[in-house]
This record gives structure tokens, C-alpha cells and sequence, in this order.
């Protein structure tokens, strides 16, 4: 994508911030052109109109969300396991990013005229999640699994995931940590007993 100027800049980040509190059905494209302090016609030398700039906010929370997710799977294992630098780090993105609870809010809750294209790119985001912890996977003692178990821990990975973004949008913090805690360690006792098959069987 081209360099963007700075009217688009404000007018992404303000649509981000609306979005991400009235959803679509709730958004006016009148609310966001006051919160940028330009007329609502000023909207339209942008975008067609709100499902353009709605997708458009999108591509920037997958993209944004994406980075930071493969930022921190790319660093060395946690002392917790593969794949817990993201999970630990869940919680405390999901109150400092509007890009992640605007994701979040826009998966679980999609328009229906656009729902195909949210899937689609809700499931490019899992996706940097997967490849991250099966690249963590590999690196930590497990890299001869079977492809069939490689499979089943990362969509495993990704229950996890997506269950703790659950609770987080509709309990909050704490009722996401127990449960964070629960499924991490099912998940781990799991990978180590898998550790002593493999280390056993050579």
C-alpha cells in the first residue's frame, strides 16, 4: 500500500477507536469525520463509504496484531513452552491495542454483508499465531513429531487462543486467567510427556 497521508492516518486511527466500541451496526461515518474534525463529505475523497473503511481498518488491526504476534513467537522459547510468549502476553495487548479488540469484536460479531471477507482475514491472523508456535515446536525438543501431531498441538494452540480472546471480550482479566492457566497446563503436560516419548523412542 502506498504511503498514506496524514488526513488518512487520523481517519484510521479515529474509525479503529469507533469501531472497536460501536461495532459496525453502531458506527457512523458522521461520528468518525467529528472525532478527525472534517465534514462527513470529506470522508468519501477517502473511501467509498463504510464497508470500504471498515475493511480498510481491518487489513491495519490484522496487520498490526499479526506483527506483534509474530514479533514475540519469534524469540526464543519461554521457560513455560512454545507458544506461552504470546498467551502470557494476551491480557495485557487486549487493554493497550484498540487493533486487537477491534479484531476481536468485528470477528465475533460480523457484519453479514462482509462476513466472508473477516473470516478470511480473522483466519490470516490465526494463521502468524500457528505458524509461530510450530516453529517454537520445533525448536524445543519436538521437530521429528509426526506431521498428523504437529497438526493437532497447533490447532490445539489455536483453541487456546481463541478461548482465552473469549473469555477476555465477554468476562474480563481474571475469569481469562484461570482459564488460561488450566488449558496452558493440560497443554504442557501434554508436550512433555510427548518430550519423553520422543527422547525414550530414539
Amino acid at each position: 500500500m502506498k504511503e498514506r497521508s496524514p488526513a488518512l492516518v487520523r481517519v484510521c486511527e479515529a474509525a479503529v477507536s469507533h469501531f472497536a466500541v460501536a461495532g459496525y451496526d453502531g458506527a457512523s461515518l458522521s461520528e468518525i469525520a467529528r472525532m478527525v474534525g472534517i465534514r462527513k463529505a470529506s470522508l468519501y475523497s477517502h473511501f467509498d463509504g463504510k464497508d470500504e473503511l471498515f475493511l480498510q481498518v481491518l487489513k491495519d488491526a490484522i496487520a498490526v496484531e499479526s506483527r506483534f504476534a509474530a514479533d514475540i513467537l519469534a524469540a526464543d522459547v519461554s521457560s513455560r513452552g512454545p507458544g506461552a510468549g504470546y498467551v502470557d502476553a494476551i491480557a495485557e495487548r487486549h487493554e493497550s491495542s484498540v487493533h486487537l479488540r477491534y479484531l476481536l469484536r468485528t470477528a465475533y460479531l460480523p457484519p453479514t454483508a462482509l462476513k466472508h471477507a473477516i473470516g478470511e482475514g480473522y483466519e490470516q491472523f490465526l494463521t502468524v499465531l500457528r505458524s509461530g508456535f510450530l516453529r517454537q515446536l520445533d525448536t524445543s525438543g519436538l521437530a521429528h513429531m509426526q506431521q498428523t501431531d504437529r497438526v493437532s498441538y497447533g490447532e490445539a494452540y489455536i483453541g487456546i487462543v481463541e478461548s482465552l480472546f473469549v473469555e477476555l471480550t465477554y468476562a474480563g482479566r481474571e475469569p481469562m486467567q484461570v482459564r488460561r492457566d488450566a488449558l496452558w497446563s493440560l497443554l504442557t503436560d501434554s508436550l512433555a510427556m510427548r518430550t519423553a516419548k520422543e527422547r525414550h523412542g530414539r
